[in-house]
């Protein structure tokens, strides 16, 4: 069955404050433009409970990284995790899947070898939270789409793949291949590859079932059904003990956050109109190739969510990482010295780790400090 939720009013144009409001705010930022850059560009919506901001584009910081590994043609890792002691990867092509190398010298710690007529669907990919994980300094998780199945793993052990302990999510009712997969002490929350209608992503547990979030915002120029099936797919993050899930979205330029029973609480615009996918050439289908890419990923701190923005349809051109509160509430607009596919950071968000294509076909490893970035 599905949940009791009712989903939030939604609007295609970014909410902008009556002139009114903004002589006041006018006058009021004489006052406080050396206070805060981002002030002005936020306002609540008080015709419902649901915050609504307006981020700034403008450039605060620059991100000059270093190359901690050198994938060269060698390594083409498109995803990451971080402990205390490792950095976790997913390789595409090795026979070493998964690859845990020790973060005081990037020496190959362990390794879990891909298993035979696996991985068809969609490639194992790092779970965003774990509840089970929260306090173990070294455990990752992973989701397996083909086998439907959790792994937890224990990285101090030398062969953690083998020691890998194993939880069927057919519990939770799973019929689709999912990525971005957050798992609470009561749901789990996650983005469907092939979503029955257009949602944000989707919430299940064992005695509800499944809810799907409603689409935000609401596009009204006309476009097909089956693109918006697949248009809403977002990124996501969550911190549990705050409360709140973020979902960063993948083809158009809008960040919301949520309760953790779904309710939109906020959501953040970047211009006037919003992006939006488009339609294949029979206008039946989402044209990811040709659709601008806006976050294609997404990580978050103890103070922090970092989302990645590409803003091109090829991946080309140096990524752009915004950087909220959990309330929302905008921070740093940081330029990265190069294009970024993936990112991830520790509990501290002292630093970002990231993936990067090279000239050699596999994908570096290059790590950022934050400090005096935010």
């Amino acid at each position: 069955g599905k949940y009791e939720r009712q989903p939030v009013q939604t609007r295609q144009k970014s909410y902008i404050p009556n002139n009114k409001y903004m002589t006041n705010m006018k006058q009021l930022l004489c006052l406080l433009t050396s206070l805060s850059v981002f002030f002005a560009c936020s306002t609540p919506n008080s015709k419902d409970s649901v915050k609504t901001y307006k981020a700034t584009t403008d450039i605060t910081g620059k991100l000059s990284g270093e190359v901690i590994f050198a994938g060269q043609g060698i390594h083409n890792y498109y995803d990451v995790a971080i402990t205390n002691d490792y950095y976790a990867f997913m390789d595409y092509y090795s026979d070493t899947l998964l690859q845990i190398r020790s973060k005081k010298d990037l020496s190959l710690h362990g390794i879990g070898e891909r298993e035979k007529d696996t991985f068809i669907i969609a490639y194992p990919s790092f779970t965003k939270y774990d509840y089970i994980n929260k306090n173990n300094k070294n455990k990752v998780s992973v989701w397996d789409n083909d086998s439907r199945k959790l792994k937890r793993m224990d990285l101090d052990q030398t062969s953690p793949a083998l020691s890998a302990e194993l939880e069927s999510m057919s519990d939770y009712g799973l019929e689709d291949a999912c990525t971005n997969c957050c798992i609470t002490s009561k749901e789990l929350y996650a983005v469907q590859f092939n979503p029955h209608k257009p949602q944000v992503f989707f919430s299940s547990n064992k005695t509800n079932g499944q809810y799907a979030v409603p689409g935000y915002p609401q596009i009204t120029v006309p476009i097909p059904a089956t693109v918006l099936q697949k248009g809403y797919a977002s990124d996501l993050t969550l911190n549990e003990e705050k409360g709140v899930i973020v979902a960063a979205l993948r083809f158009i330029d809008c960040v919301n956050f949520y309760d953790m029973n779904c309710d939109m609480t906020a959501s953040v615009s970047f211009a006037d109109y919003y992006t939006i996918p488009v339609p294949d050439i029979s206008n039946k289908y989402l044209d990811a190739e040709q659709s601008k890419k806006c976050f294609i990923d997404i990580c978050s701190s103890e103070q922090y969510v970092f989302c990645l923005f590409d803003g091109s349809t090829n991946f080309t051109g140096n990524s752009v990482i915004y950087v909220f509160d959990w309330e929302g509430k905008q921070q740093a607009v940081l330029q990265a010295d190069r294009n970024l596919r993936k990112i991830a950071t520790e509990k501290s968000g002292e630093y970002l780790l990231a993936l990067s294509p090279n000239g050699q076909g596999g994908r570096d490893v290059i790590k950022y400090s934050l400090k005096n970035k935010i």
